[in-house]
């Protein structure tokens, strides 16, 4: 609970405030929101429709179990999120404009 509004706060000082709710709704499994290196930094992410937040959800659901370690917006489009997957490290492609995992 503590996390959430945590993070909530934290996207809704940033200007995400829409992307709080949904971000509220993610399990960050351990991680601290001061550990999601980039999330609030991300720049020109509205230009897309899919912002940081959710391309963090949809990585995770595609890693189930995984821990956000960061997130950045390439300059080709897509995010790449950095997850931690068991014992090792795992950069997901996410695509700014449709949210497809790669």
């Amino acid at each position: 609970m503590f996390k959430t509004l945590l993070i909530a706060t934290v996207l809704a000082v940033s200007g995400l405030t829409a992307q709080a709710v949904a971000f509220s709704q993610l399990s960050l499994r351990g991680t601290e929101p001061a550990m999601i290196q980039g999330l609030d930094m991300v720049q020109d992410a509205s230009r897309y429709p899919v912002q940081p937040s959710q391309a963090v959800m949809a990585a995770q659901q595609a890693y189930p179990g995984s821990t956000v370690i960061g997130v950045k917006l390439l300059p080709n489009g897509q995010y790449a999120v950095t997850l931690k997957v068991g014992g090792s490290v795992q950069r997901v492609m996410v695509s700014a404009t449709s949210g497809q995992v790669s």
